[in-house]
């Protein structure tokens, strides 16, 4: 919360201060004037130039109260959006070092509410808390001075209705806001969760139980939901009523204690109404508050779950000194170890492995034995716990990530097709590539007839839900092809495949001049060309 209030800070949050503090107490000197006015009016003063002062001013107050509020609205926008970029930009800064390999196992929708929906509830913090609370201390100040210069029984009974209403009242009602919002951000995450998981895996569901158990699940999300955001109300009407029965208190108290001084002929008649209407608009200047102070909960534990997003240590870092990477693609793998975090067996033990410049190495074995682990330790995604990997000679720790990452083509089992065109989509691996290149990409691995169908610019849908597993499985591999590295990191190319067209795939990799590293569980299609290293159980 104090990162998210530092970003905030600065000149343009001041003037939005300035701006609010001078449009409420526009509002109230509005108010204290047409009292005034109506009071003297009512008295039938001999010439309406007695009036006019106070005419004038009601039409200052007036017109000045909107122009200001419309600048304060325009600051308070402009400071918000600012800050909503700042903090999302930096949260995307610190997650990308942290993957793929630290965020094994978070669920997409939960990352997704992490990023778009607390980090849109941190506007709040301009709008709703940081502004508030600054017009709250110069206006409500200015006020109880002004009228204090009227009647200082009645500042004094002023000062303390501002009090209550500005801080004992907030503070309960962040005190009771706290747990309904950590309730209503956890039920809000688990219903993302559960409803991008439910559509991802809606094929599944449906020739599975129908959808049933999943929907299930996201029922009782949805009843934590509602009953979170039941609570998060009654709080709201809660603090709504103190809003409006306050300021109630102070305009009798004002009625009363400059009504006695009107009687005994100490104050004018005209600062009755001008008094008490005065009052009445002085509590604007913490109006906000009630009901703003009790999102402060929700405000904070979105930015506690920001920052815990943020600051999580990534899993590989670039060295103090990084050294540049010398040429050529031989990748080797010398008595690496490695236990993945919580795990108590290593996945990989005593590693041993040869990948020359342009050699084709096929990884197999059973589930879970480490081969696309080893694909990961290639990547530089893990470091190695014992040994290490060497890619022309060179450690791979010692380089920079982004020098590493550079000269490997990583195909993933689960391949992220995105939302976009198809030659978007490509240009990932090779944003200079032209349009022929990508056609022939496509030809090489049998998209020939969906280029002819939907054409480069064709849109794939989100997460390319337009193409079947294999469609986007070879999208992905024209991807890593069309990429310049000097290696090709490629986890189950064929998984979805035909016999016919995973042949043609690896016919296509065998002839990349590139060293091409393959996990796959089809030993059998592989021809004399690949060198087969199975791994131990």
């Amino acid at each position: 919360m104090r990162e998210v209030i530092a970003l905030a800070r600065g000149p343009r949050l001041a003037l939005a201060v300035a701006l609010g503090s001078l449009t409420v107490l526009c509002g109230a000197a509005l108010l204290a004037t047409s009292g005034a006015l109506i009071t003297g009016a009512a008295q039938r003063p001999s010439t309406l130039l007695v009036l006019m002062p106070l005419i004038t001013a009601v039409r200052l107050f007036g017109v000045s109260r909107a122009a200001l509020r419309y600048a304060e609205r325009l600051v308070t926008h402009d400071v918000t959006l600012r800050l909503v970029a700042g903090v999302r930009a930096r949260l995307l800064e610190r997650l990308v070092p942290l993957a793929p390999a630290a965020l094994t196992g978070a669920r997409g929708g939960e990352l997704l509410s992490r990023v778009r929906a607390d980090v849109d509830e941190l506007q709040g913090v301009v709008a709703r808390l940081l502004v508030p609370a600054g017009v709250a201390v110069v206006a409500g100040g200015t006020a109880v001075a002004l009228t204090a210069v009227v009647s200082p029984p009645t500042a004094a009974v002023l000062a303390v209705l501002l009090l209550v209403l500005g801080g004992a009242v907030p503070a309960a009602a962040a005190r009771a806001g706290r747990r309904a919002a950590v309730a209503a951000a956890r039920a809000d995450a688990d219903v993302a969760a559960d409803t991008l998981d439910l559509v991802r895996g809606l094929a599944d569901h449906l020739t599975g139980d129908g959808g049933a158990t999943a929907l299930r699940g996201l029922d009782a999300h949805l009843d934590r939901q509602e009953r979170a955001e039941r609570a998060a109300a009654r709080l709201t009407a809660l603090t709504t009523a103190c809003r409006e029965g306050v300021p109630a208190l102070g305009l009798f108290a004002a009625l009363w204690l400059v009504g006695r001084d009107v009687a005994s002929g100490g104050t004018s008649p005209l600062l009755l109404a001008a008094c008490a209407l005065g009052v009445l608009g002085a509590f604007e200047a913490v109006g906000g508050l009630g009901a703003a102070w009790s999102t402060v909960g929700g405000t904070r534990a979105a930015a506690s779950r920001v920052r815990a997003l943020g600051e999580q240590p990534p899993a590989v870092t670039d060295p103090d000194a990084p050294v540049p990477l010398p040429p050529g693609s031989a990748l080797r793998f010398e008595g690496v170890t490695l236990t993945h975090p919580g795990a108590v067996q290593p996945a990989l033990a005593g590693l041993d492995l040869t990948v020359p410049d342009g050699a084709k190495v096929a990884l197999t074995g059973r589930s879970g034995a480490g081969k696309s682990t080893v694909l990961a330790l290639a990547l530089r995604s893990r470091d190695p716990d014992a040994g290490r990997v060497t890619l022309g000679g060179t450690d791979l720790r010692r380089p920079a990530l982004a020098d590493v990452r550079s000269r490997m083509a990583w195909l993933p089992q689960d391949q992220q097709v995105l939302a976009g065109s198809l030659a978007a989509n490509l240009r990932l691996g090779r944003p200079g590539a032209t349009d022929d290149e990508l056609a022939a990409a496509l030809d090489d691995v049998g998209l020939g007839p969906l280029l002819d169908t939907a054409g480069l610019d064709g849109w794939l849908g989100d997460s390319g839900e337009r193409l079947s597993a294999g469609e986007r499985a070879r999208v992905g591999l024209a991807r890593a092809l069309l990429s310049p590295a000097d290696v090709l990191l490629l986890d189950e190319p064929t998984a979805h495949l035909d016999p016919a067209l995973s042949a043609r795939v690896l016919a296509l990799l065998a002839r990349e001049r590139r060293s091409v590293l393959l996990v796959t569980h089809d030993a059998a299609a592989l021809d004399a060309r690949w060198r087969v290293v199975p791994l131990p159980d």
